[in-house]
């Protein structure tokens, strides 16, 4: 091939020829463009209309048949609005004949292109009209026509679907969005195109297509009273032209509104009227060589009344009080005057001129209800208005009729609250603007009366209430009442002979229609007294499972029958036992169990009403009564070994025969946590355990998962045996654990390296107050050392005896350190840090490490808070939520408890920990103080969800309950 078509870019007509023409076909006379959606067809419907694109024959477009050169020529020439000689029957081309009867039409036009050097041909002497065009090569001439031919030959792409010549064209193409690329994500360059995509193609880029040549502007006018009309000679590129207005040396601001031919602009005055002066509209935004003319100058006057004229429905005025007859006071310009009703006097009945700013229209109120004086049907009302100091008046007389009589009404658009489009719950309200009319076309001026009591049907909607309220409709759904099913109901407004209806519409809102009881995964053991939490599933009307709150909210529909347990009662449940607030909300609550071992808790619940009818099952079997089976360790292990005053911890959990942990201690078992040795001394929850046998209840809280601590005091060994005894006798393996007191010799001491550290003078926050202070900032970091003894097993030691008493640093300015070893960053780069330790036998040891200091500012890592929580009033958020950031440096800020500092709080500047209140239940407030970290509460509050997140996105969500 010798090249594709070259389109040349000094065409200054290139997409020009889409205005309309008495073409008389349109996309619906074919029978394959039926299909197409409306935006396509319209676009079709363009090219069609301009004659560059016609069917294959009268009934089919040819929507996917594939293009040759021969119809691009035309296409290409029409575009263009090249001239085209449709009397030529020689073509300089060998391959172009008038008889061929193919391609013999498209003679005239391959010529105009050849002419406008467009094109050369294929082929020495050579245009090949039957050879076919392909995507790449449309994609390139769109391009060109653009104007973007330097943009394309920029870019490059990796397409292997598009030869390598085209990448930047095709690349360019699809950024323009003038074609796109095919299902799979490829374009498919070298595949040949269909008139479908020359259509489309061609119409995308006319409306982003700027004619060659110089803009001028040509005129300016003021067209309103704050309006401005501004014409240019040719379209301008609307996405970088700009047109500002000056009185004077005064700026002017408006608002810009391009034409869709983007030939002219209409500037609207933001602020301020167009008043008596000279004016100047001035272009910008473009190249100044593609700028012939850049300003235009008008003189503008101040505004006028030109006329005046009454726009009453009627030559007839009701006998009534507080008519309005109104009046149209028209500017020079067309539109209604701006100014107010005192420019204005009224002759022929005493009275005020006022100007409605709503619709602009002027306005008289007048009084015909005296019927001495204003006869019926007799009497006359005339009225003269006139603007002062001008001779523009206007005078009528009305004829007086009778009382207004209510002839015809109409109701508004339905208005629902809160954003809805229709009913679903409880209290919604819908209303409708009444409007009456009497028998001359007026509006009545009484408002509709409160006593007409509106209709709805079917009459079975009884769960609404409806009335007459401030001249609305109002439709609510009563107190007490749900909405059950969906549907469109009537509201019907009669008066006198006249009646006017609208829609109501219901959407079944969370309103159970099927029941389920979900898994129960615990154990229902004889005699338990703990409680039991069922899940229940409750679908709507569409099957859409419903949320807790909506069970909650939904209880008193759902019916219950239990045997073998007790339903739960009390201030967290509602009267049938559902819980109402905190995780388990939404879920039938069992208090004890009564059913024997091997018996069945049966569970049973319903809704049955005129729109539902639901039940569900669920047999739990009753299982032998929890006896203590097992003890197990909670957490890490203590050390094995201790110095003098050194501590260590271990917690337990006792746990059933079910692997559940065990609150209490049934009848016949003893828990003992025994005490053997007298070197360190035993706590358990910071009680004092005595030396010998310590008996235990109430595992729940004086056991499980409390702190077991073993106090160092003198040399030798100490063990705890925690161990679930029946009759005397053990009655599965204890738990034991035993600490040694050691002496200082023979111990090694290991310091972990430190990680990385942040720069603080990288941050102007960060390098003032506690921040830049070493001793306290989170930003510092301290040296970890472990005590180990010659067998590698780790020792407790008290942290006086294992604490860096000297520091020192390579360079202050990349980081410093303070005397007990907290390293921290100033500079980026890195420092070697020294630590000497004074150990237990009174020797000392020194560390050395690298620190490397890093620019990147501390943001969250990882975000986490309880997923439930109880409210405080006293606590900050961060502590009641228990809310826990760490950093990209591996810090955790929370509230620290030792300190009493709210960590995440002082460090927001970094963190951008902030909280977010939703889901407010009881009726009441719920706040955020900032200030103090602190949530408060007003009216009744049940609970509440807080979500917290941090400045890049972390988030995790808490419900807290009172």
């Amino acid at each position: 091939m010798k090249k594709t078509l070259s389109v040349v870019l000094t065409s200054a007509m290139a997409l020009s020829m889409f205005s309309s023409v008495a073409f008389g076909k349109t996309s619906a006379d074919f029978t394959d463009l039926k299909d197409l959606d409306a935006a396509t067809k319209a676009k079709f419907d363009a090219m069609i209309s301009a004659e560059i694109f016609d069917g294959v024959s009268d009934t089919t477009f040819g929507l996917k048949e594939e293009m040759n050169r021969a119809q691009f020529a035309k296409v290409a020439a029409l575009i263009m609005g090249l001239e085209v000689n449709k009397d030529l029957k020689t073509s300089s081309f060998t391959d172009v004949s008038v008889t061929d009867p193919a391609n013999g039409y498209a003679l005239p036009y391959i010529e105009a292109l050849k002419t406008a050097n467009v094109t050369d041909g294929y082929a020495e002497g050579q245009y090949n009209p039957a050879g076919k065009v392909t995507k790449e090569q449309l994609a390139t001439f769109l391009v060109r026509v653009l104007g973007k031919d330097a943009e394309a030959k920029a870019l490059t792409g990796t397409d292997k679907t598009v030869s390598g010549w085209a990448q930047g064209y095709v690349a360019e193409a699809l950024a323009l969005k003038v074609l796109a690329n095919n299902t799979d994500g490829t374009f498919g360059g070298m595949t040949n195109a269909t008139r479908d995509l020359l259509v489309t193609g061609a119409y995308e880029a006319k409306q982003q297509y700027v004619p060659a040549g110089q803009v001028s502007l040509t005129e300016a006018k003021a067209t309103g009273v704050q309006q401005v009309t501004v014409t240019f000679n040719k379209p301008v590129d609307t996405a970088k032209a700009t047109v500002a207005l000056t009185k004077g040396t005064t700026s002017v601001a408006t608002t810009a509104k391009f034409a869709d031919d983007k030939k002219s602009v209409v500037l609207t005055l933001t602020n301020v009227k167009v008043t008596e002066g000279n004016y100047t509209a001035t272009l910008s935004g473009l190249d100044a060589a593609n700028v012939a003319k850049a300003t235009a100058t008008f003189t503008a006057e101040n505004e006028k009344v030109t006329k005046l004229s009454f726009v009453n429905a009627s030559d007839v005025v009701p006998q009534v009080e507080d008519f309005i007859i109104q009046l149209k006071a028209e500017n020079q310009y067309g539109e209604n005057a701006t100014l107010n009703g005192g420019n204005y006097s009224v002759f022929g009945y005493t009275g005020t001129i006022t100007r409605n700013a709503d619709n602009g229209y002027l306005e008289l109120k007048v009084d015909t209800s005296d019927k001495t004086k204003y006869p019926t049907e007799i009497g006359v009302l005339p009225i003269t208005v006139s603007l002062n100091q001008s001779a523009v008046t206007v005078s009528k007389t009305f004829k007086i009729g009778t009382e207004q009589r209510v002839s015809k009404i109409e109701l508004g658009k339905a208005t629902y609250e809160n954003g809805k489009t229709a009913l679903s719950s409880e209290g919604d309200k819908v209303t409708y603007d009444i409007t009456r009319y009497d028998q001359y076309g007026y509006k009545v001026v009484e408002d509709a009366s409160a006593s007409i009591t509106p209709v709805i049907t079917p009459s079975d909607m009884n769960i609404l209430d409806k009335k007459v309220e401030d001249n609305k409709v109002v439709v609510t759904v009563a107190t007490g009442k749900k909405v059950d099913k969906t549907g469109d109901y009537t509201v019907t407004y009669y008066e006198g002979g006249a009646s006017a209806t609208a829609t109501v519409s219901l959407k079944a809102g969370s309103v159970p229609t099927k029941l389920e009881f979900g898994t129960y995964n615990g154990v229902v053991a004889e005699g338990d007294t703990n409680a039991k939490y069922i899940p229940i599933t409750a679908y709507d009307a569409d099957g859409k499972a419903l949320s807790a709150q909506a069970i909650v909210d939904n209880a008193s529909s759902i019916n219950f029958t239990v045997s073998g347990a007790t339903v739960a009662t009390g201030t967290d449940v509602t009267s049938n036992g559902i819980v109402k607030y905190g995780e388990n909300k939404g879920k039938l609550k069992l208090s004890s169990i009564q059913a024997k071992e091997r018996g069945v808790v049966y569970l049973y619940m319903s809704i049955y009403n005129a729109n539902v009818q639901t039940q569900a099952q669920l047999p739990l079997t009753v299982v032998a009564a929890r006896t203590p089976e097992s003890v197990v360790l909670s957490g890490s292990e203590p050390t094995t070994k201790a110095l003098v005053d050194a501590t260590t911890t271990f917690k337990v959990l006792v746990k059933d025969q079910y692997g559940e942990t065990l609150d209490a201690v049934p009848t016949g078992y003893e828990v003992n946590v025994n005490v053997d040795g007298a070197s360190s001394a035993v706590t358990v929850d910071s009680a004092a355990q005595a030396t010998g046998d310590n008996f235990k209840t109430d595992l729940k809280t004086k056991l499980n998962d409390k702190e077991i601590t073993f106090t160092a005091d003198s040399l030798g060994k100490t063990t705890v045996k925690v161990a679930i005894t029946k009759g005397g006798q053990e009655v599965a393996p204890a738990l034991k654990r035993t600490v040694e007191v050691v002496n200082n010799t023979d111990l090694t001491y290991k310091a972990k390296a430190i990680s990385d550290v942040f720069a603080i003078t990288t941050n102007e926050v960060a390098k003032t107050g506690d921040f830049a202070n070493g001793a306290v900032s989170k930003f510092a970091k301290a040296v970890d050392v472990t005590v180990t003894d010659k067998s590698g097993n780790t020792v407790a030691v008290p942290s006086s005896l294992k604490a860096v008493k000297t520091a020192y640093t390579s360079d202050s300015n990349i980081a410093t350190v303070t005397t007990d070893g907290k390293v921290l960053g100033q500079r980026v780069g890195t420092a070697t840090i020294t630590a000497v330790v004074l150990k237990a036998n009174g020797e000392t040891q020194d560390f050395t490490y690298t620190v490397n200091v890093k620019a990147d500012a501390p943001t969250v890592a990882t975000l986490t808070a309880d997923a439930n929580a109880t409210y405080s009033a006293s606590k900050t958020v961060a502590q009641m939520l228990n809310v826990k950031a760490v950093d990209n440096y591996g810090t955790e800020y929370k509230f620290n408890t030792d300190t009493n500092v709210n960590e995440v709080s002082k460090y927001k500047e970094f963190l951008g920990v902030q909280y977010i209140i939703s889901d407010v239940q009881g009726g009441g407030t719920v706040q955020y103080d900032p200030s103090t970290d602190k949530i408060t509460t007003g009216g009744t509050v049940n609970e509440f969800v807080v979500k917290t997140i941090a400045s890049n996105g972390k988030t995790t969500t808490t419900l807290v309950t009172k």
